[in-house]
């Protein structure tokens, strides 16, 4: 996991609240870029937390197949 040891649900749902605040009232361009790059950082640590799972499923997968 992340240093942060928050869950993958936990980072999706700070992900979309990122999200709505682009959609929100509150948006302000100077706050955007600094707001921009937190999800991005966000989407990447679950894109990646993910793809491990993924190795992890099909490793053993493959075990149970044998």
């Amino acid at each position: 996991m992340s240093k942060t040891n928050k869950t993958i649900a936990e980072k999706m749902q700070e992900l979309n609240s990122y999200v709505a605040w682009f959609d929100s009232d509150d948006f302000t361009i100077e706050q955007a870029l600094d707001t921009y790059k937190k999800a991005q950082t966000l989407a990447t640590e679950i894109e990646t937390e993910l793809q491990a799972l993924k190795n992890d499923i099909t490793v053993l997968k493959k075990k149970f197949d044998a």
